[in-house]
């Protein structure tokens, strides 16, 4: 395999301009969740794709369908499937079905970014007037990065069936962050390289997402702050983790509903905050122009219909030079509407400016934590005013963290090459697209096409749902309203322990610590019971675990490494 690679002249770093900031969003490149925060609505496609589940008779059997159909020793499986399990051998809880070709299905005539033995991938880099790219660059070496990334491909490759392809990795370095530069990027990357598709894209707006959409090229982790509407009318060209906010507002619904609403207000700073029944806020992100004010409309609504309505509703834009000052008037109307419970929806940054403000207002509420874009994380947790984040609490799609050593991308990349990863620091954030990928190329059989594709993920049993590995599925699988294009499914509870010590998820000890209520429980849509929260109670609560409990831990097989076949 020989990547090519694309470098463009470089521009004005995005450090100096945004400084020693820059160094406390590094943070974001180091959990398994990509954030970023895409611009604009949905573009309509122009190419037409068929509809979801036209194409199933050309998917591969499942080791399940012939097992049902008692035909199991019909078919050669292969050297790396399981056949205890049914699944491929790769030491993880979400490694797909063995499969084989369905009789009478063959490749078809070359497709874009697909010939009979390649499929041409671009490994998108972002522009140095990104902001990404400078967070990454301070983490781990772009050569390290680019080995990182060959390798996993080359690890799942090796063990997920590809049919007869090999990946042609395509390095691109993105020409600018701006929506201009990123849609002719997006030309570049469909007419002129002809790739089946990207991973990942520029991390501020997702115009290039978007672009490629048109051109019949998925993307994968290309804008995650994007309402549902971008995915559904994208689709299937759109493919993320986590969720859209569509997604996760019924569950934070459950949350605040069913655990907050017509209780006092006993988790607040301030003490004559407590004795009162809760006053709720929300405080959410919006882009320019505005894309989720029909998602607030509907969250709304479906809360007025069992008696809930905040008091007040605040957006923002994330202008870095004008948070400080939005942050002020912000918590100055929260403050004099009587709010005692502020649920923030939005990034990870705006926190810092908002508890600051509020303690320097003399404003102590309670801060409802609704899992959105790393809010939810140690290292994030402790940028914030302490003596306001001590009173934090919510929700949060991540599983119970493990150490460094012991995520899913570091221990494949281990059992595998016998070594550690080259990039230590990004390898969560590489990983996560590549799995995607990997994944739909292989339940989408002979015949690959962005509409195999979607039917393959559509297909792929719904995996996980413990408190280490997330539900993830994908398609019509009842959970939501429309097809789903996102991994995770279920959420836990959480609790800022301000006294907690440990490491963060850059592995620098200090104090502050998130908490797991009831060992990391898992929620989807409908199942937070309607009790008090057990909250600040740190029994049951643990800040991280040293290695998944039994009944959680993947699958161990022998290391390629050290004979264990490739």
């Amino acid at each position: 395999m020989t990547p090519r690679t694309n470098t463009p002249p470089p521009r004005a770093s995005a450090l100096a301009r945004f400084g020693p900031l820059a160094v406390i969003l590094a943070a974001i490149a180091l959990v398994t969740v990509v954030a970023s925060t895409g611009d604009g609505g949905a573009a309509l496609t122009t190419h037409k794709p068929t509809a979801a589940g036209s194409n199933k008779g050309e998917l591969p059997i499942t080791w399940a369908e012939a097992k049902k159909a008692g035909t199991t020793a019909k078919f050669k499986w292969g050297k790396n499937c399981d056949q205890k399990t049914g699944r491929v051998a790769v030491p993880t809880n979400y490694s797909p079905p063995c499969v084989v070709a369905r009789p009478g299905v063959k490749a078809p005539l070359p497709t874009q970014g697909v010939t009979a033995t390649t499929i041409t991938v671009v490994a998108y880099e972002s522009a140095d007037d990104d902001l990404s790219a400078s967070l990454q660059a301070l983490l781990d070496p772009v050569a390290a990065q680019r080995d990182t990334r060959t390798k996993l491909i080359e690890l799942l490759e090796a063990r997920y069936e590809t049919w007869g392809r090999k990946i042609k990795i395509v390095f691109f370095k993105g020409t600018g962050s701006d929506e201009t530069s990123s849609r002719a990027d997006a030309v570049t990357v469909a007419t002129e390289i002809g790739a089946f598709a990207s991973l990942s894209g520029p991390g501020q707006q997702g115009g290039y997402a978007e672009e490629l959409a048109k051109r019949g090229v998925l993307c994968f982790g290309c804008g995650l702050a994007l309402p549902d509407t971008s995915y559904q009318d994208n689709a299937p060209y759109l493919w993320g983790s986590s969720m859209t906010p569509e997604q996760f507002l019924p569950i934070l619904g459950d949350y605040v509903i069913g655990r907050l609403f017509k209780r006092k207000a006993e988790f607040a700073g301030d003490p004559k905050m407590r004795s009162r029944e809760r006053v709720m806020g929300t405080v959410n992100f919006e882009q320019d122009p505005p894309v989720f004010g029909a998602t607030t409309a509907d969250a709304l609504k479906q809360g007025e219909a069992v008696g809930y309505k905040p008091k007040i509703s605040l957006t923002y834009q994330l202008v870095i030079a004008e948070l400080a000052e939005k942050s002020r008037a912000i918590i100055s109307q929260l403050k004099e509407a009587g709010v005692t419970t502020v649920v923030f929806l939005g990034d990870p940054i705006m926190p810092i400016y908002l508890t600051q403000a509020a303690t320097d207002q003399d404003y102590f509420p309670e801060w409802v934590i609704s899992g959105t874009v790393l809010t939810d994380t140690t290292v994030f947790g402790r940028q914030y005013d302490q003596k306001q984040w001590a009173h934090a609490f919510g929700i949060s799609p991540l599983p119970v963290r493990l150490p460094q050593n012991q995520s899913e991308s570091w221990r494949l990349h281990q059992w595998f090459y016998g070594t550690p990863p080259q990039a230590k620091l990004t390898i969560g954030v590489l990983y996560e697209p590549i799995r995607l990928l990997m994944l739909g190329i292989h339940q989408a059989g002979p015949n690959l096409s962005a509409e195999t594709f979607r039917d393959g993920m559509f297909a792929y049993p719904i995996s996980g749902g413990s408190p280490t590995s997330p539900q993830i599925s994908f398609g019509d699988h009842g959970l939501f309203k429309t097809p789903d294009f996102l991994t995770v499914d279920d959420m836990t509870e959480i609790w800022w322990d301000a006294k907690a010590t440990g490491v963060d998820e850059q592995t620098k000890e200090g104090t502050g610590m998130m908490r797991y209520i009831d060992g990391g429980k898992r929620y989807k849509i409908g199942e937070i019971p309607r009790a008090r929260a057990k909250l600040f109670v740190k029994k049951g609560a643990p800040t991280m675990l040293e290695r998944p409990p039994a009944d959680e831990a993947p699958p161990n097989y022998p290391s390629p490494a050290k004979g264990g076949g490739a």
